[in-house]
């Protein structure tokens, strides 16, 4: 595995674990707890997401302020969002749809804070394996004669190195928002 194709693939990894991390609700309003719900907007069209209905907002830090352009999808929005069971309660008025977002409870907050060590464990595996199949290319081009034995070890050193400083990133990014969960 090259070396470019290496950084690929763990910026890849990288990015999963940013985006998922940002999915998860802290008891800030953020506009990524919603825009990514699918509605089923208009009939005989695939389900949208919510950002492609509309403008999302926050108001306040307790508060997403959902603005459809178009008004006749109010009612299939506020249906999407009570069918994801996320603990959320939009409040349709007729022209926009609020969502309080409730402080989350102490229990509530160990629970998040479990499912982020789960997406930091789930980014590591993929680590590990893209660190095996990198380890299996440097052998496979030292068994073919491409580089010399001594190249083989300084790349499998390389590749740990980065390996481990990517895995140190991920830990991070989980401790970090581990501590904002657990923010009163």
């Amino acid at each position: 595995m090259k070396q470019d194709k290496l950084d690929e693939h763990l910026t890849s990894v990288k990015e999963y674990l940013t985006n998922e991390l940002v999915k998860i609700r802290t008891g800030r309003a953020t506009a990524t707890i919603v825009e990514d719900i699918l509605v089923d907007a208009y009939e005989g069209s695939d389900p949208l997401p919510i950002k492609e209905l509309g403008t999302i907002s926050t108001p306040d830090a307790q508060t997403i302020l959902i603005s459809p352009w178009d008004k006749s999808v109010l009612k299939k929005i506020e249906e999407a969002i009570l069918k994801e069971d996320n603990g959320l309660n939009p409040v349709n008025d007729g022209e926009f749809i609020r969502v309080p977002i409730p402080p989350l409870t102490e229990e509530r907050r160990t629970e998040i804070a479990k499912e982020v060590s789960k997406y930091v464990e789930n980014a590591k595996i993929r680590v590990r394996t893209i660190r095996q199949d990198a380890m299996k290319s440097i052998e496979e081009m030292q068994d073919s004669g491409v580089i010399s034995e001594e190249d083989m070890y300084r790349e499998k050193k390389a590749i740990e190195e980065k390996i481990s400083s990517v895995n140190k990133e991920l830990e991070e990014m989980g401790k970090k928002k581990k501590e904002e969960i657990m923010q009163i």
